[in-house]
């Protein structure tokens, strides 16, 4: 895929352009006749159909710093929770034991 991408669509309007009153002023000002202006007077305007755009960015799922992150956890949690249960038992064996 294209990092930048322009596309430009048409769209053509036409109108029989000038008007007599326009055509009889363009006449006057630039000697020209009313026939001259008619034939070879264009009016161009050019414009975006919308004044919007869209920006697609493409980005990581998942950093590296936050896998290591929930790496660490989960290990920390596990580590944890292990070295409770290895207590845990000792204290239930110290509890049942008969005492001297």
């Amino acid at each position: 895929t294209p990092c930048a991408m322009v596309r430009y669509g048409k769209e053509l309007s036409m109108v029989k352009i000038p008007s007599k009153a326009s055509a009889r002023y363009l006449a006057k000002k630039f000697n020209k006749t009313e026939q001259y202006i008619a034939e070879n007077v264009l009016v161009l305007d050019i414009f975006f159909e919308a004044l919007n755009y869209e920006m697609i960015e493409q980005k990581k799922a998942y950093e590296v710093a936050g896998l290591l992150g929930d790496i660490g956890g989960q290990m920390g949690l596990f580590i944890g929770a292990s070295l409770l249960t290895i207590l845990e038992i000792f204290d239930y064996l110290y509890e049942v034991s008969p005492r001297r």
